[in-house]
């Protein structure tokens, strides 16, 4: 015998509108965690073993959404905060915090996003960016130009009170972004300000790509006042099948009180999928031209990937840097750079994704 069962009307409008918004949008919780042991030594000075977050990619948890407006149109936001296992703290959605309207237009995103200077950076520096004693050099070096860690500019990786745009999907292998960034002070020094823009092209093995900007740095930037800033960067890569090349030039200058300070870097990398995992091999130059700094440094790295599954991985890491001309670059952990000294170290541990 069947049962029947009866809903009054309200309640049959309301379940139907529970069902036609689950399937207009969603919602997804991710994340990533990467932790293992590092070992970090200046030749002639310290070193240091430590259980240590990020050995080749940056541990994170997020949301993110979308909801279908009809008509091609979709609404979307993305929060993602960053975490270290070996040392969890305060969580706040500072990778990533932005909301966005897309369509076969492109896609306009308000907040704090990724700089197109930096998606470049990403997209041709090889097989490591941020991450680990491989991290990029030039990455490493851009950090010193831009006063990241020491009250400079904020735009070297992401750029806080945003708008981008970028462009359509379906442009055969183009695509390109455009950010601004408002600078928000009432003295009128336009500290924090940003305009970037980038542009990449792929078919086939080949992709290639550009990007510029110009930002402003606040009043206590390294030079006790607010600096211009430009960056430029050239990047290209090719597919072979069996291995894979990355190369990225890059070349930032900087208002000094001295004069203009120049960063010239390039950096390049080789990725060799075998089997199960991955060989990976990098090299960094970076040259600073200043009336007091003419420091030049070399990076070398070297490691291999094991993928135990689509979301688990162990990896292990080497990496060498030659310091000349005053230079101090360390391969990271807190052992203080020497200048003319080297600094090598190793990665080991595993990564989960979720």
């Amino acid at each position: 015998m069947k049962r029947h069962i009866w809903l009054p009307a309200f309640a049959t409008s309301a379940l139907a509108s529970m069902n036609l918004c689950h399937a207009q949008s969603s919602v997804t919780v991710f994340g990533l965690l990467d932790t293992g042991i590092s070992h970090y030594r200046v030749h002639g000075g310290k070193s240091q073993t430590a259980l240590a977050s990020d050995g080749i990619t940056s541990s994170r948890i997020g949301l993110r959404g979308q909801e279908d407006l009809g008509e091609g149109m979709r609404a979307g936001f993305w929060l993602e905060g960053a975490i270290a296992p070996d040392a969890p703290g305060e969580l706040t959605f500072a990778r990533r915090s932005t909301v966005s309207l897309a369509g076969a237009w492109g896609e306009v995103r308000l907040g704090r996003d990724y700089t197109p200077t930096y998606m470049i950076q990403s997209e041709f520096s090889g097989p490591w960016v941020t991450n680990g004693v491989g991290e990029s050099l030039v990455y490493r070096a851009r950090a010193v130009v831009y006063g990241s860690s020491n009250g400079g500019q904020s735009t070297h990786v992401r750029a806080s009170n945003s708008i981008g745009y970028f462009l359509p999907k379906s442009l055969g292998g183009l695509t390109g972004h455009l950010q601004y960034a408002f600078p928000e002070s009432t003295d009128g020094s336009q500290a924090g300000r940003y305009l970037g823009g980038k542009l990449s092209y792929g078919q086939g093995p080949w992709r290639l790509g550009l990007a510029y900007s110009r930002a402003t740095g606040g009043p206590k930037a390294p030079t006790t006042r607010p600096r211009d800033l430009r960056s430029a960067s050239l990047g290209a890569s090719y597919d072979f099948g069996r291995a894979s090349v990355e190369a990225l030039y890059a070349r930032d200058s900087v208002d000094m009180p001295l004069g203009r300070k120049t960063l010239e870097g390039l950096t390049a990398g080789l990725t060799v999928p075998v089997r199960q995992g991955e060989w990976r091999l990098s090299y960094g130059h970076v040259a600073f031209s200043h009336p007091k700094d003419q420091s030049r440094a070399d990076k070398l790295a070297f490691g291999y990937v094991h993928h135990l599954s689509k979301r688990t991985a162990l990896y292990a890491t080497y990496a060498y840097i030659r310091n000349r001309r005053g230079a101090a670059f360390t391969v990271g952990g807190d052992p203080a750079g020497i200048p003319n000294q080297s600094s090598s170290g190793q990665n080991f541990g595993i990564r989960h994704l979720f």
